[in-house]
């Protein structure tokens, strides 16, 4: 069984081509031989017409027919109405009555039977010799030479193609072995060109999930040995001196933990979902007004609708607000407005040390630990990078500012409902 595209390609195009040869020479068979035939006859009848007497003894019309032998006529013999013979004249092998000639079919060969009506109602047969067997087999020749020359010229270009596409699979079969740096070459534009191009794009993608996540799973269990630590050892206090407070210690800790682990999910579905979120109306001020609530953080608002996923924009508020708490001391507080523009912005600020503007974009980076942070410190964690995923997915931004005064103002600007897309 042939597997190769290459070759699968090529003869079904030759099949192609046969199929046309044959249908061309049926057509010429049955129609431009046909009429040709057709008219020949027309004008041989009109011509021995005029040159035949419209009546006579034998010997006129044998001298008639006599001086019509001439080539490729080879013998001639003409009857009457009823299919009596009234003079021959020339070879008359082969020759038979006109109710034979015209049942039968010429066949290629070096001589042939034509029937030929006169106007008067007469019928000469005539024996006239034949190069059809030559003119078919120089027709068969001729097509089969360009039939040979679009065989020729398809392969390579047939090859070219099917060269692309094995070298693709090449590129895909090493990429899937482990060899991220695979690339495919992308060479005109053509559909194996889009196909590289998106393999191209999917290798890019692919190679920055990896190294995300790899990244992400080396911090995560970074940061996940702290409370892990403060657990065991909680644990070995607990059994010589149990008191209340380490088991509060240790649920704290342990929900620190299975809040990691929920961002950490989290974050993993939003790198490797590529759709847009779903664009349900999500009225934002009351997100915002009940997030502040539950934090008692003050807030001002006004009514402000965005399109989106409204369980990953509270996720995106809560991660603000609380982040804003946990490291920005006292003086926290909300305000939601919309822009001259139409868009939705949320300030988040707070009053605590700031960040130096070295800093203040790599926060967003997942466990970033700032630099002043010591190794057994808290990090950042993924709080502040999911912010920046989900707005990202939002259409939207996210960036810190310094705030008069001391501390920082975390911005989020949304576009309008009618603008995202």
């Amino acid at each position: 069984m042939i597997q190769r595209l290459y070759v699968r390609i090529y003869l079904t195009t030759l099949a192609s081509l046969v199929v046309v040869v044959i249908l061309f020479m049926l057509l010429w068979q049955f129609t431009a031989e046909r009429a040709a035939n057709t008219d020949h006859d027309r004008f041989m009848g009109a011509l021995v017409s005029q040159a035949l007497p419209p009546a006579g003894n034998a010997e006129v019309l044998q001298a008639a027919l006599a001086r019509l032998v001439v080539p490729p006529i080879e013998g001639l013999a003409l009857y009457d109405h009823q299919g009596v013979r009234l003079a021959s004249a020339g070879n008359q092998a082969g020759i038979s009555s006109p109710a034979v000639v015209a049942q039968s079919k010429p066949g290629p060969g070096m001589s042939v039977s034509r029937l030929i009506k006169l106007d008067d109602g007469r019928m000469v047969v005539a024996r006239e010799h034949t190069d059809s067997l030559q003119m078919h087999l120089g027709g068969l020749a001729l097509i089969g030479l360009i039939a040979l020359a679009v065989a020729l010229g398809t392969y390579p270009v047939v090859r070219r193609l099917t060269r692309r596409l094995e070298a693709l699979a090449s590129d895909v079969d090493r990429f899937g072995g482990g060899d991220l740096s695979v690339r495919a070459p992308v060479s005109g534009q053509d559909e194996v060109s889009s196909l590289a191009a998106s393999f191209n794009g999917m290798a890019d993608h692919v190679e920055s999930l990896l190294e995300a996540h790899s990244r992400m799973l080396v911090n995560a269990s970074h940061e996940l040995r702290s409370p892990l630590a403060r657990v065991r050892l909680a644990l070995e206090l607990y059994e010589t001196a149990p008191r209340a407070e380490l088991l509060h210690g240790m649920r704290q800790d342990c929900a620190e933990i299975g809040e990691q682990i929920e961002e950490i999910l989290l974050s993993s579905k939003l790198d490797a979902v590529t759709t847009a979120p779903p664009q349900d109306p999500v009225d934002l001020a009351a997100l915002v007004a009940e997030e502040s609530s539950r934090l008692d953080i003050a807030f001002e608002v006004v009514p402000a609708e965005v399109r989106g996923d409204g369980r990953l924009l509270r996720r995106l508020i809560r991660n603000l607000l609380e982040n804003a708490l946990k490291y920005g001391g006292q003086g926290v507080d909300a305000q939601l407005g919309i822009d001259g523009h139409g868009q939705r912005i949320l300030q988040v600020s707070d009053r605590g040390p700031g960040i130096v503007e070295a800093e203040r974009e790599r926060i967003f980076e997942p466990f970033y630990r700032p630099a002043n942070t010591a190794e057994t410190g808290s990090g950042w964690g993924l709080g502040l990078a999911l912010v920046r995923q989900i707005a990202d997915r939002h259409h939207g931004s996210v960036r810190c500012l310094p705030r008069v005064g001391g501390g920082c103002v975390f911005e989020l600007t949304l576009p309008a409902p009618g603008e995202a897309s």
